[in-house]
């Protein structure tokens, strides 16, 4: 194993003796060749006891300095089979980019006589530093030369680094690390002599763990139940509550930071313009004027190119918030019962009994059909008899009466299964279907609205032909959302947000205290389920304490018990809307048994009223037939 380290590390000095020459010339005995054998010595103490199995990246200026310490680490890391690169960083070319980042610990090792030939480097935001990378320094810089490259750019936004200078006598190093998120930008740690440390310590310190009670700026805007809060004229938040509010400030305690909420803007969470750049709270983010960001934002690609998102401390669909299924009319209960295919099935069953039974009787000779049984009106009224269990003609022949014995069972059993559902369907409210799935939202005649156009780009991407449909029905509104609840209980428009937040909208505005509510959530068909995570600055250094930080709530199910605790004070706090009907039997249901009224027999008036009718409209027609038939000089009289 260690012969294949050692030709890889082989095949990497290929040419690295043109590298060296291009650094400048070596001076064997001279202070820089002291300092560079200790400088070597330090990072191969490193190496042995805290760096193992990392991979290592040699950066080096063009200076004397340079060219010792590179050529002495080269050296090691060939005689300890380490895996390596070297490259001379030349200023004003183009950008230096590592070969590879070979492990989950990656090494950077600068060398650099005069710190400050960097600024512009470190200055400059570009992808190719390694944020999670860990970096340390060799240079003859001074202590205030240290304190002016600790707050640049990158270096601010990266955790480990460390810085190598000389120390009081030439086999001396002084060892300094960078400061983050204090007044302070750098830190001793001790002092090296002849490549090792004088105490032992903690060179790669944790330094986000405690952030000392410092002020972080937090953007956020009121979205319930995320945020809830008071905005004062300088754009401060007051009186600050909700969801995503706890979840940082549960956040500040385990960092020991203190949250200060701000404003964003008018934009909100922000628009991309036609240049490019991103307005609103991730815009600002992405512009470093802000550590953090939250109130309920999505995690999405696009918005990711701007800033860092934490982990999801929560995870949402976006569904719809409909008008609730009407009540179906009372007298359409007489139909309830049976299901369309039984009323067919009656209805032929009755129409070929009308021309079985007369048919039956003919053949048979039979006497009780040489009356009125013989037409088919007649007989109609005998088989509707029947199977109302009030059939008054009792056959005397023995045929007939096992025919109708069975017909009378027939009837009995329709009845009696007809008469029982009826009660039931008139004891409760039926109501009609409710919508359950898009494509009835598309087919209707309900506007789609939403808090901003981010939902025109998700209906442009989807693949779902029906969700891509909703985009011409989509409106968007801004800021208030109340007049818009009260067009969904009117059955005049259908809300897109988060299953959360229409969740506490229903419970909190829209539900009386019996439980009704004039409109429903409708989740058997969603949009694509989404993140909701916290904006963080890009590359912010926070991202991995934050991210523990909101594992260990997701863990331990503090979200959904923030979200708990927020609906239950909303439907406390009893917001009414106007003009928001609701119906409901409140005095009824309390008496435990319903007396039925009017509404209820509405049906049997019903059918009575039709009945009437049709026979106000048969004697009509006889009357018209017998007038016009008595006018016809054609007919031959009597």
């Amino acid at each position: 194993m260690y012969s294949a380290m050692l030709r890889r590390s082989i095949v990497l000095l290929i040419g690295l003796n043109a590298v060296v020459a291009s650094l400048g010339p070596r001076h064997q005995a001279s202070f820089w060749d002291v300092q560079a054998k200790s400088a070597s010595k330090a990072i191969g103490w490193l190496v042995e006891n805290q760096l193992s199995d990392c991979s290592f990246a040699i950066l080096a200026t063009d200076d004397s300095f340079s060219a010792d310490v590179t050529l002495r680490l080269v050296d090691l890391m060939v005689e300890r089979g380490l895996l390596y690169q070297v490259s001379v960083m030349a200023f004003g070319g183009p950008s230096w980019e590592p070969l590879w980042r070979a492990t989950n610990c990656n090494i950077y090792i600068v060398i650099a006589q005069d710190l400050l030939m960097l600024e512009d480097f470190l200055n400059a935001d570009e992808d190719a530093w390694d944020w999670q990378g860990r970096y340390v320094f060799l240079s003859q810089s001074s202590k205030s030369d240290l304190q002016r490259i600790a707050v640049m750019y990158k270096l601010q936004k990266t955790v480990d680094v460390l810085f190598f200078v000389s120390g009081r006598t030439e086999n001396e190093l002084t060892l300094y690390t960078h400061q983050l998120y204090t007044e302070e930008t750098i830190k001793f740690l001790n002092v090296w002599r002849d490549g090792e440390p004088v105490t032992l310590v903690d060179v790669f310190p944790d330094k986000l763990r405690d952030l000392r009670g410092r002020e972080l700026r937090v953007f956020t805007f009121n979205h319930a139940p995320s945020v809830f809060s008071d905005v004062d004229q300088d754009g401060f938040l007051h009186n600050v509550s909700g969801i995503d509010i706890r979840v940082v400030q549960a956040i500040g305690r385990t960092l020991n930071f203190k949250p200060v909420f701000e404003h964003p803007g008018p934009a909100r969470w922000g628009t991309i313009l036609p240049n490019g750049t991103h307005t609103g709270m991730v815009g600002r983010i992405s512009n470093d004027e802000a550590e953090m960001g939250v109130g309920n934002v999505f995690v999405t690609e696009v918005r990711a190119r701007y800033i860092t998102f934490s982990i999801p401390y929560d995870y949402e669909r976006a569904c719809f918030l409909t008008p609730s299924p009407r009540e179906l009319p009372r007298w359409m209960a007489l139909t309830f019962p049976f299901t369309l295919n039984v009323w067919l099935l009656l209805i032929v069953t009755v129409a070929s009994l009308v021309v079985f039974v007369p048919l039956f009787g003919k053949v048979m000779l039979l006497e009780e059909f040489a009356g009125d049984l013989h037409t088919l009106s007649g007989t109609f009224l005998y088989i509707m008899a029947l199977f109302c269990n009030q059939a008054t003609i009792l056959p005397s022949r023995t045929p007939m009466q096992v025919m109708a014995a069975f017909l009378i069972m027939s009837g009995f059993l329709t009845t009696v299964f007809y008469s029982s559902n009826l009660k039931a369907f008139m004891m409760v409210k039926v109501v009609e279907q409710p919508y359950t799935s898009i494509q009835r939202i598309v087919e209707s005649d309900y506007e789609v609205g939403g808090f901003s156009d981010f939902w025109r780009a998700i209906f442009e991407e989807s693949s779902n032909e029906n969700v891509k449909k909703l985009g011409q029905k989509f409106f968007s509104f801004f800021p208030d959302i109340t007049p818009h609840l009260t067009r969904v209980a009117s059955r005049k428009v259908v809300l897109l947000e988060n299953t959360q937040h229409l969740t506490y909208l229903q419970e909190s505005y829209l539900t009386n205290r019996i439980g009704e509510s004039p409109v429903r959530l409708m989740l058997e068909e969603c949009i694509n389920p989404f993140g909701i995570g916290a904006l963080l600055r890009r590359n912010s250094p926070l991202k991995h304490n934050v991210d523990m930080a909101i594992l260990r709530m997701r863990e331990a199910g503090l979200v959904y018990k923030y979200f708990e605790e927020v609906l239950l004070k909303g439907h406390d706090e009893a917001h009414n809307i106007d003009n928001v009907e609701y119906n409901n039997e409140e005095s009824v249901i309390g008496q435990g048994v319903i007396a039925l009224t009017l509404e209820h027999l509405q049906g049997a008036f019903l059918v009575l009223g039709l009945g009437l009718f049709a026979a106000l409209c048969v004697m009509l027609t006889e009357a018209a037939t017998a007038l016009c038939t008595c006018m016809d000089p054609l007919q031959p009289k009597a």
